[in-house]
């Protein structure tokens, strides 16, 4: 991997620390409404599987990028390695992806709760996410 700026991995860090955090409350919100959901239906535990590791997946990313902040900053008293940065960096982009797609797979199975026809709709709005989602990336999947 080329050496990153670290400038470049504030920023970077700063704005998923934010959106991550939000996108982990609202992974928490869905976990929380379908485990307190009692049907028999299948798709409930796949529901409940997505929610719990979009929300892991997107707190991992969380502190990862908080974690990349502290260490970045000019006036840190220690020497820090840059395989640290690296591993870091690595977790805030892959629990931000992990999370964030499996955030989209919870939201695209919602639907099966309803009805056949809404469940093939919320999964066909999912799916384009998804795609939107990796084509648009610069971090892909």
């Amino acid at each position: 991997m080329a050496e990153i700026n670290p400038s470049y991995i504030v920023a970077v860090a700063e704005q998923l620390s934010f959106v991550c955090a939000f996108l982990a409350g609202v992974s928490i919100t869905i976990l929380v409404t379908i485990v307190v959901f009692t049907s028999q239906k299948k798709s409930v535990s796949w529901i409940v599987a997505s929610a719990a590791i979009a929300a892991c997946s997107l707190l991992i990313a969380v502190i990862a990028s908080w974690r990349l902040i502290i260490i970045t900053h000019p006036e840190l008293p220690m020497d820090v390695e840059p395989s640290v940065i690296k591993v870091l960096w690595a977790s805030m982009l892959l629990g931000y992806s992990a999370g964030f797609l499996s955030l989209l797979i919870s939201i695209g199975l919602s639907g099966w709760l309803r009805s056949k026809k809404t469940g093939i709709i919320t999964s066909s709005i999912a799916f384009v996410a998804v795609l939107f989602f990796v084509l648009a990336t610069p971090f892909g999947v």
